[in-house]
């Protein structure tokens, strides 16, 4: 089956980016389509945020983002997105510079997606799964279900995260065909593994901490489980230890669970409080340093028995709890995969792409947004953010020259 039409654009991928650039364009008058492997648009859009989608932050610039190449040109556009939001009928909660719907719910953002689409009459092909794309006059999107004709094409298809919810390969696939380079790809916004025995005594608890991997740190509430860690700041540094597994480079990550204070104010307090209390045993001398289980774990670390004592402990004891206090380490194997990562790190060169439009230079009329490129930004409402410009970009480029 061939659709007759001829489409100003065609899109491959009803994700985030993909949407939004589909909006643009139809409320520009192009013709626009939709195709998707999924049987609804937007889906993972539900799965964003905790369910709840965080698509923004207040906070923007290209310091929150991560590429082979430079970035510079990502500015702080939050309140055009926030306005494009709004203008889907989205009323907006903000927290601490967290943008959420008012709904809590990340089905809110999908629906005013697809009500937006439905609207504005965009054709959607959906349980169309791309298999080629080919150019001679006009571009030819063939699908296992029918070709579609388009004077431009825009790959908007993601990357390799979350399988389940519908990630492809087909556009890297399409880069490489038309001679794009591909860089490295890793899982990242992912829990890191591990096989540490630690990880037993300390499973289901949230501590608040620093966590440090090599050159690269951050800050939050880390969760710990029995075959790993996650959270904020490891999900934000895990990108680094997908790379090093590829490499089988893996390191150790270390926790500082008194991040607040210094390592001469931390050991200028415990000393305060044995000596105030010389009589009670360390577990309940270290007391709101940070979380109880932690600090049973760090004591047991510190050969030191939980109902020592404090008066009985030495100096190398006290060196040795500050020690496991602020450099708690975990030996790491890996992540826990592309299937359970929110973004994909890497992906086609920005090298082979012009950052002002998002058009392949080897390829006038064939165009990337999105994850599907080598940029992936960190936990907080970024790589939405990243889905929305990479698109709108696109749409004054694809706008102005149509």
């Amino acid at each position: 089956m061939t659709d007759k039409k001829l489409y100003d654009v065609c899109i491959i991928g009803a994700g985030y980016s993909g949407l939004v650039l589909a909006i643009k364009l139809a409320r520009a008058g192009l013709l626009v389509c939709l195709t998707d492997l999924n049987r609804i648009i937007g889906r993972r859009i539900l799965s964003t945020g905790n369910g709840r989608c965080n698509f923004l932050n207040s906070r923007m610039g290209n310091e929150y983002y991560y590429s082979n190449s430079k970035v510079d040109f990502i500015k702080d556009n939050h309140q055009d997105i926030l306005q494009f939001i709004k203008g889907l009928g989205v009323v907006e909660r903000e927290l601490d510079g967290y943008y959420y719907p008012i709904t809590n719910q990340a089905k809110t953002i999908r629906e005013a997606f697809e009500n937006e689409i439905e609207a504005l009459s965009v054709d959607v092909f959906l349980d169309n799964r791309v298999t080629d794309v080919s150019k001679d006059e006009v571009f030819t999107v063939s699908t296992n279900r029918q070709q579609i004709n388009a004077k431009a094409v825009v790959v908007s298809s993601g990357g390799l995260s979350a399988a389940t919810l519908g990630s492809s390969k087909i556009g890297y696939k399409i880069a490489q065909k038309f001679g794009l380079k591909l860089t490295k790809l890793a899982p990242s916004l992912v829990g890191a593994t591990s096989k540490d025995i630690c990880l037993k005594e300390l499973a289901g608890v949230r501590a608040l901490g620093k966590v440090f991997y090599k050159d690269n740190s951050c800050e939050g509430e880390i969760q710990f489980n029995k075959d790993g860690v996650s959270g904020y700041p490891v999900m934000c540094i895990s990108r680094f230890i997908g790379f090093d597994e590829l490499s089988k480079s893996v390191g150790n990550l270390t926790i500082d669970f008194t991040s607040y204070i210094s390592e001469d104010d931390l050991k200028a307090e415990i000393k305060k409080r044995f000596e105030n209390h010389p009589k009670q045993t360390i577990l309940k001398a270290l007391v709101g340093l940070c979380n109880e289980k932690v600090i049973e774990v760090v004591v047991s670390y510190s050969k030191i028995y939980g109902d020592t004592i404090v008066e009985k402990l030495d100096e190398e004891d006290i060196e040795n709890i500050i020690y496991n206090l602020k450099h708690f380490s975990i030996s790491l194997t890996g992540t826990k995969g592309f299937d359970s990562s929110q973004v994909t790190a890497g992906g086609v060169d920005l090298s082979d792409i012009d950052m002002t439009s998002m058009e392949a230079k080897l390829c006038p009329g064939l165009y990337f947004t999105g994850e599907v490129l080598d940029i992936d930004g960190i936990c907080g409402g970024y790589n939405l953010s990243w889905a929305y410009t990479s698109a709108d970009i696109a749409a004054r480029h694809i706008i102005n020259n149509h």
